[in-house]
This record gives structure tokens, C-alpha cells and sequence, in this order.
């Protein structure tokens, strides 16, 4: 008869080939010959058939196999095991969050000890899985080798981003999850990776475990209102971090601001807000803006900073909440025509989305005798607004006097976008141009929907149409 030995060996040569499945049926045909004693003390025989569990997808029979053969997760388990069982942790969790389901049937590797586990459950939802990665991530922390740092790293991402990516994410989850971990002890390394951009490769450097703490840990705090915290937190970042990735530092910052404020401190977050937009246009820091002159009641700075957010990229479904503000202006300005279409795109929005229409927003339409607007009514109600809205845009300025040739423009299409270059259609006093860019002109990067440019129209030649030539982008 073989030793156990020989079946470790045997089963951790199946492995290496990446026979799998060979290596488990090897295992059913050959246990019987051995005690549980015999098994559970073979740290490699166990760490492989985990793998190979693993490796097949077999993820709730590798929690089972483990309990069968009494392995303990502690502080006094095999490295080799704690290793195997992480990322059996890891893949279960990452297959739960992708409604990916455990192949076959989980029970064909071990049908005949079902009587020693009678009325046991080794389907372990979401809660379990991450009480359990918790369990194991001090215990790796405190082996501190290259091996063990890979599989923290890895179990951390995984929660936070899979989290992170759901629509509405547990930000109190995410923040107590956070708090099973030292940012001091996370790693400042930054990995590249390669990733596809016009149909070329391009290296694109990945912020460290220890800026994703960062970021994660203020914006779950941000996100459930601990605003001490989220202050003192966003500022250590600021002071800790060497490098920022994804404009991390403006986040940073803004998250700081805002604390500020929900400590009481409106004009040193104006300020803050104001230099930030100042490297950063988007539109929910105009928004913020805009609420927090709302409350100051300088109501002509509000209605300011909400249309420039409005007008700013991002799509209209995005900003139900500054319709509403808009609306709240509006009705403070007596203009009760212009509040009640803003209240009505916001309600309209959030009824088509199918997401819960606040009751601040039924009181306010309440109180129109208007006759409601409906969904059918809801594309006409956006194309009003939008005219309304860029009424206040800064009209196109003259020809430049330099060179009366350059007119200016603003690209409102893009046709196609790949690696021979772009190309669409630019809009000047009401007409629309055609355009095209090579690949390597300068500015093809740089031209996007929205993009204010500065162009020469070219003369028809040999039966083609009038084209144009962009010369400059226009700040």
C-alpha cells in the first residue's frame, strides 16, 4: 500500500501539471486508506487539494473539506494552509460578488462522511465571508513575507472595489472592513500595469494599498457622516502619502472641505472648494458650491455655480439633486414657472430610473396648480431647460482680430475615436462643421464632446465637402 506520502506527492504532481480534476478523483479513490489523522497532519496533501478544490471552482467543498479533516484557521496554523485557505476566501468572495455560481455538485468529493456533518452549512453569504477574511488578515499581517502581503493585498482590494462598484454601496461596511487594518502597515508600493488606449498599450501605475485605505476610509466616513474623523483622516492622507494617483489629492481636499463645513465652518470651505475647482471643474464641487451660497442666502452666487454644474459634463441623471436645488432657487427668486419644471425633471428623472422620489420633492410640487408633467413629456421638458440653461453660457467671442480667418466653436459630435484619429462635427453661430484629426496631430487627444476650439474652415476642393481644420483648443 502506498504512504501518505506517496498520495501527497502524487496529488502536488497533478497540481503542478494542472490536472485538477485528476487530482481529486485521485484523492476520492485513494483516502480510504488513510485515517483523518493521517490526512489533516500533511500540511501539503491539504494545502494542494484546497488549491485544487479551488482551481475547480469547488469553493464551498474546499470550506468543507477543511471542517471534515479539522483544520483550524489561528495564529498556530500551517503558512502553507493559511495561504490555500486566503484564497479560497478570496475566490468564493469574488465569485459571490459576481453572481458566479460554484460548478457541479459540491458534495461529490466527499458524499460518504455526510454523517459526520450532519445539519452543517458551508454556503457562506457575504457577512461570513468577510468575518472570516477578518479572522485570517492579522494572522497574515503577522507572517509578513512577500507571499502572505500578495494575498492581504488581494483580499483587500477585492472587498473594498466589489463593494465600491454596486449601486448603492454599504459605505458603513466598507468603513468598518477599513478598520481591521494599520494604513502604516499596508504596502507604499505602486504596481504598473498595461491597458489599452487607442489600440496602443500603455503603462498606467496603480495607486498603493495604502492611498486605497486612504481613499476608501474618507470617502466611507464622508459617506456616513462621521465628520471629525473624515477631517482629521483626509488631512493624514495629505501628509502621508508621497504620491497621488487617480487626482486623489484633490478628493483629499475636498473631503477636508466638507467636513469643514458639517463642523460649522461654511466661509474656510467656500474657500477650500473654490481652489479646488480651480484644478478640478466637475460639477458636483459647482453644486457644492452653489448649496453652500444657498444657505448663505447670496442667492445670485447660487444660481451661478448651479449653471455652471448643469451645463458642465456628466449626464443629466446624475444631477437629479442639483435639479432640485435649482428648483429650491428658482421658487426663492419668485420664478415659479422655471421651479416647477426643475422640480418636475427632478421627480421625472428619479420615476424613469425607477429610484424613490424623496417626499421634499412631492411637497414642493405640491404646491403648484400646475397640471403635472408626465413621462412621455419628459424629452421636451429636457430640451426647454437645456436651452434655458445655455442661455447663460458666455457667447462665442469674435473672430480673432490677429488672424480673421480663426473662428471659434464647440464640438458637439464625435463620430469615430480609434487609432487612425477622431472625427465629428464642431458648431459655430448655429451651423455644424465637419472635422477630422489624425492620430497624431497634437490636439486629437485633447478633443472631446463639449470642447470650446478655434478653427478654419477650408475651401471645397474636388467635389468634397467644406471642412474645417481645428487650429487651437480655447480654455
Amino acid at each position: 500500500m502506498a504512504s501518505i506520502f506517496d498520495l501527497s506527492r502524487h496529488i502536488s504532481q497533478l497540481k503542478r501539471e494542472k490536472k485538477y480534476n485528476e487530482a481529486l478523483e485521485f484523492f476520492k479513490e485513494n483516502k480510504s486508506d488513510f485515517t483523518n489523522e493521517q490526512i489533516s497532519k500533511n500540511e501539503y496533501l491539504i494545502s494542494d487539494m484546497v488549491a485544487c478544490l479551488r482551481y475547480t471552482s469547488h469553493y464551498d467543498a474546499g470550506f468543507k473539506f477543511l471542517s471534515i479533516y479539522d483544520i483550524e484557521i489561528n495564529s498556530e496554523t500551517n503558512e502553507r494552509i493559511l495561504n490555500s485557505y486566503g484564497w479560497l476566501l478570496w475566490s468564493k468572495y469574488k465569485s459571490e460578488n459576481s453572481n458566479v455560481n460554484d460548478s457541479e455538485n459540491e458534495n461529490d468529493y466527499f458524499e460518504e462522511d455526510e454523517e459526520t456533518l450532519d445539519n452543517s452549512n458551508f454556503h457562506y453569504d457575504k457577512n461570513e465571508l468577510i468575518q472570516r477574511i477578518e479572522i485570517l488578515i492579522p494572522i497574515l499581517l503577522s507572517i509578513n513575507n512577500d507571499y502572505s502581503k500578495t494575498l492581504t493585498s488581494n483580499l483587500f482590494s477585492l472587498v473594498l472595489k466589489s463593494e465600491k462598484k454596486k449601486p448603492t454601496p454599504n459605505w458603513k461596511l466598507i468603513n468598518e472592513f477599513c478598520n481591521n487594518f494599520n494604513p502604516e502597515n499596508l504596502s507604499t508600493e505602486c504596481s504598473t500595469i498595461q491597458v489599452e488606449r487607442k489600440g496602443k498599450l500603455k503603462d498606467m501605475e496603480l495607486a498603493s494599498d495604502m492611498e486605497n485605505w486612504f481613499a476608501y476610509k474618507t470617502k466611507s466616513l464622508l459617506k456616513i457622516g462621521e465628520w471629525q474623523e473624515c477631517f482629521d483622516t483626509s488631512k493624514k492622507a495629505l501628509e502621508t502619502i508621497e504620491s497621488f494617483h487617480y487626482s486623489n489629492d484633490v478628493w483629499f481636499a475636498r473631503r477636508i472641505a466638507l467636513a469643514k463645513k458639517n463642523l460649522g465652518n461654511t466661509e474656510e470651505t467656500i474657500d477650500e472648494l473654490q481652489t479646488i475647482l480651480r484644478k478640478k471643474k466637475e460639477w458636483f464641487i459647482q453644486k457644492e458650491l452653489s448649496e453652500l451660497y444657498f444657505e448663505k442666502e447670496d442667492f445670485e452666487k447660487a444660481f451661478k455655480y448651479s449653471i455652471d454644474a448643469i451645463t458642465n459634463f456628466g449626464p443629466i441623471e446624475f444631477k437629479v439633486d442639483l435639479l432640485y436645488l435649482l428648483g429650491r432657487i428658482h421658487k426663492n427668486k419668485s420664478e415659479s414657472e422655471l421651479a416647477f419644471k426643475h422640480f418636475s425633471l427632478s421627480k421625472l428623472i428619479r420615476e424613469k430610473e425607477e429610484w424613490k422620489v424623496p417626499q421634499k420633492l412631492f411637497d414642493e410640487l405640491n404646491q403648484f396648480e400646475q397640471q403635472a408633467i408626465t413621462v412621455s413629456e419628459i424629452n421636451k421638458l429636457k430640451s426647454d431647460l437645456n436651452k434655458y440653461w445655455n442661455s447663460f453660457k458666455p457667447k462665442q467671442k469674435n473672430p480673432s482680430k490677429s488672424n480673421p480667418n480663426i473662428q471659434n466653436g464647440e464640438v458637439v459630435k464625435i463620430m469615430h475615436d480609434n487609432e487612425r484619429g477622431k472625427d465629428g462635427f464642431l458648431k459655430c453661430d448655429g451651423t455644424e462643421y465637419y472635422f477630422s484629426l489624425s492620430a497624431n496631430y497634437h490636439l486629437t487627444p485633447k478633443i472631446s464632446i463639449g470642447s470650446k476650439v478655434g478653427f478654419k474652415i477650408l475651401s471645397a476642393e474636388n467635389g468634397k465637402k467644406e471642412q474645417t481644420r481645428i487650429i487651437k483648443l480655447n480654455e
